[in-house]
């Protein structure tokens, strides 16, 4: 997996954990840009502390990282 799909399959991660959680509540673009960016800074912060660590691109320790978090999170808002 190069950078770039890493970038992508964890934005398209965000993109369907906000839509899911929040649904198509968010009425203006600032409301699920806000929220995307939200989803997206937690594992930035962990993949950013991941490859400090080791030697391996950060995209892909980025995509894996957005994946488990996003579905560990969507599973504990549905079923709280």
């Amino acid at each position: 997996m190069t950078n770039k799909t890493g970038y992508i399959l964890g934005l398209i991660s965000a993109i369907i954990y906000v839509i899911i959680i929040y649904g198509f509540s968010t009425n203006r673009l600032s409301d699920f840009l806000a929220s995307l960016l939200g989803a997206l800074l937690i594992p930035a912060i962990v993949a950013g502390l991941i490859s400090l660590f080791s030697k391996n691109n950060f995209g892909k320790i980025f995509a894996i990282t957005c994946v488990i978090i996003h579905v560990i999170s969507g599973l504990g808002n549905s079923l709280a």
